[in-house]
Order: C-alpha cells, then structure tokens, then sequence
C-alpha cells in the first residue's frame, strides 16, 4: 500500500514536469513517515502491552530489541545468547558496561553491578543502577536521595516503588508502580509491566 501510494505521487509529479531528483526524494520522504512513524512509535510512545509484545517477537534478529523480550519473560538462555550477540557487537565501553550492568540486575548479582557503573553512559542511567545496588544492600535514605536526582520520572517512581516494596509497604509499592507505568512508554513500558506482573501484580491488575 505505501510502495502504491509512492509510485501514485511519483506519476503526479512526473506528469508535472517536476525533476527526477525532486521525484525521488519525495518517495523517500514518503516512505520513511508511513514506515518511520509507526515504527518508532513502538519503540518509544506505545502503551498498549499486546501490540508491543507482538512487535518484540518479531525483532529475533535485532538483539538489541530482542533483549526486551527475552529479559521480561525470563528466557534464561535466550537471554544469556542475546546478551553475548550484544556484547560481541559492541566494543565501546559505555555499551558494554551497559550491558554487563543489565547482566547483573537479570542475575541479581550487585558485585558486577557495582563494577560497571562507573562506565555507564549516560549519567541517567548510571544513576539508576547506583540507586539499585543500594536498595539491594538495604541502603534505603541512601537510594531515596539517589532516586531525587534522577530526572526521568519512570526511573525515580520505579526505584521508589521498589524501595517501598523491599520495607514491606506493598500498598505503596502499588501505588508507585502505577505511577511509574503511568509515565512509562514503549519499549520500557513492556519490560516494567512484565516485571510488575511477577513482582507487584496488584499494579497492573
């Protein structure tokens, strides 16, 4: 339908006496806002957690999409492949101790966690994972204050949430969660509400 559509303005064009060059690059401008759009409103902007599943099990060969898929269902060894896919690809530090980082939480194990976060990339996200280590040392005032300093408001009511959960508020913990999903999109909206769903099912019943 959008090749039709393009070889539609192409003929109009054409029969306008417009330039090939001209002709060619409108098709292009076509194609990527009927391709483009849809696409990287999956990624970033959808809320509806079937459509984003649907979309994950079809990026196998993407692994960098994948990874979504396989962390949220707890695909052991499809995680651990994905992951050393991910890791063979990407050489600069940063993505990788990114990725170790994501490795570590998967595994729940801090001493990689701790490690890593001084190279992760950006501050955001080193941030996060910092503020993690420490509510998994019981370090609650300390992930609190590290939480406050995270501008993304998915990640703080995330981080928040999980702190509430681990003191045994878990009504707060509900409530948090449920404003984290209510700020969380996309991808990332996917791999929480799956986490939720184990973890807090109350927020996403």
């Amino acid at each position: 339908m959008v090749y039709l559509f393009i070889f539609i303005i192409s003929a109009t064009l054409a029969s306008l006496n417009v330039t090939l060059l001209y002709i060619f690059g409108s098709g292009f401008l076509i194609a990527l806002l009927f391709l483009g759009v849809p696409y990287f409103y999956l990624l970033f902007r959808e809320t509806n957690i079937e459509r984003l599943e649907k979309f994950l099990i079809r990026q196998r060969r993407k692994p960098a999409l994948y990874l979504f898929y396989v962390s949220a269902n707890r695909q052991d060894e499809e995680f651990e492949r994905v992951l050393d896919q991910l890791l063979r690809k990407y050489k600069q530090p940063a993505r990788q101790a990114l990725y170790r980082a994501i490795h570590g939480v998967y595994h729940k194990n801090t001493s990689t966690l701790k490690n890593e976060i001084p190279h992760i990339r950006p501050l955001q996200y080193r941030r996060y994972y910092e503020a993690y280590v420490q509510i998994e040392e019981g370090e609650f005032e300390q992930a609190r204050a590290s939480a406050a300093q995270i501008a993304k408001p998915w990640m703080r009511y995330a981080l928040l949430s999980e702190i509430e959960l681990k003191s045994g508020n878990r009504s707060k913990a509900i409530a948090l969660a449920r404003e984290t999903l209510r700020h969380c999109k996309g991808l990332q909206r996917y791999l929480v509400y799956k986490g939720y769903e184990l973890e807090l099912p109350e927020a996403v019943a």
